[in-house]
């Protein structure tokens, strides 16, 4: 077994942020590590976390040595990052917006968008962005190109994606960097965007994403608002609800088990898998847990979607599916990756899509069974399925 390289950083000083559709994982210093767009299991633009010379991320964080501290804001999944240098202090906020559907319906916004900003708070601080983008699991050139006010382009593949950003920065090859000093009270505003199926929305910075980032906090804070728990540890679990709502993928329902891959289990010991899909195991105990904090939404949006992953297999079940209910892709490695701390190999897809594990039936028909006790009769569909399961079973 290898032993663990301390220059990387350690996988529990990562925080998350998503908009129930993906999620990027940003380390203590402030560098986005990972990111994959459109969908959770979609190829990586940043996986610095899986190899820190060829993975791509993008950093922006002092100069100078500080202490950092992390926190979330509030009942949400937007990420606070606080810097204590010597010769001032200053807070990064990173999120990805979150709206209603008539929001967006009503307002131009960006399909996929992550927003960070830096807010010195104390003294001055200087800052270094770096931006080193990294298409395809790092496999490609970044191919960044200046398209002067509406900021920085990267085509790859059907998509193209955007760096807007309040300062100038500089392009060398694959990667475009600054450095600047932040006085008190002053910002560095970045908006990250994708689009793919339609043009490109650039909306303006400034105020845009100072309400964004109010509007954020509040959907979030109002879906927990909707909790029924009153228990003990109340925080802790109103934190993991938080971390299991943005996992569910809200286009279809699906409750994905973890937003990155091979990640080990120990270091060195090649237990390194691709978990960005949905167990249904996972998914039903989940659903359990959403039920016993008054989630009824979340558990309903489940169940539909397993109607529709299962409609070409039933009564039998996979025990793991994509986020549009298809079979996961086979299971392959990336060997120009290294892997966290050195642990290859780097895994995509999974090839226990085909294996058979009895208990996942139990399971669904389970948390199929809590939701029914607590919110009425299943319609006929759906009684045919779970009665359609057992048999299959016995």
């Amino acid at each position: 077994m290898l032993s663990y390289d301390s220059s990387v950083p350690k996988i529990h000083d990562y925080g998350v942020t998503g908009d129930c559709r993906s999620a990027a994982l940003i380390s203590k210093q402030g560098s986005l590590d990972w990111l994959c767009w459109p969908r959770f299991d979609s190829p990586s633009i940043f996986a610095r976390i899986l190899d820190r010379n060829k993975g791509g991320f993008w950093s922006i964080a002092p100069l100078e040595s500080c202490v950092s501290t992390r926190r979330y804001v509030g009942n949400s999944n937007i990420l606070q990052t606080d810097f204590h240098g010597a010769s001032g202090r200053a807070t990064l906020f990173d999120f990805m917006p979150v709206a209603s559907e008539q929001f967006k319906r009503q307002h131009m916004v960006p399909t996929h968008e992550l927003m960070r900003q830096l807010v010195c708070t104390e003294g001055e601080i200087a800052i270094k962005i770096d931006y080193q983008p990294r298409p395809a699991y790092g496999a490609k050139p970044a191919g960044i190109r200046d398209m002067g006010p509406l900021g920085l382009r990267m085509d790859v593949g059907r998509g193209t994606y955007w760096l807007r950003s309040s300062i100038s920065m500089t392009i060398e090859e694959n990667r475009a960097h600054a450095e600047i000093t932040v006085q008190q009270g002053e910002k560095l505003q970045f908006s990250f965007s994708y689009a793919e199926e339609s043009p490109a929305v650039l909306p303006a910075l400034g105020q845009r994403i100072e309400d964004a980032l109010r509007s954020s906090v509040a959907w979030w804070e109002q879906w927990v608002a909707r909790s029924s728990y009153q228990g003990p540890y109340r925080d802790a679990v109103t934190r993991s609800a938080l971390v299991l709502k943005l996992l569910a993928y809200a286009p279809s329902g699906a409750l994905i088990a973890a937003p990155t891959t091979s990640l080990p289990e120990r270091i060195g010991d090649g237990l390194n898998w691709d978990y960005r899909y949905c167990w249904l195991r996972d998914a039903s105990l989940t659903v359990r847990a959403l039920l016993g904090l008054g989630y009824k939404e979340e558990a309903e949006g489940f169940l539909t979607w397993l109607l529709h992953a299962t409609r070409l297999t039933q009564p039998e079940l996979r025990i793991l599916y994509t986020v549009f209910g298809q079979l996961a892709p086979r299971e392959y490695e990336l060997d120009h990756l290294s892997g966290y701390s050195g642990s290859d190999p780097v895994r995509i897809g999974n090839d226990a899509r085909k294996q058979l594990q009895l208990d996942v039936y139990g399971e669904v028909i389970e948390a199929s069974a809590q939701y029914g006790q607590s919110h009425g009769r299943f319609d006929r569909s759906t009684q045919k399925v779970l009665i359609g399961l057992g048999k299959y079973v016995a």
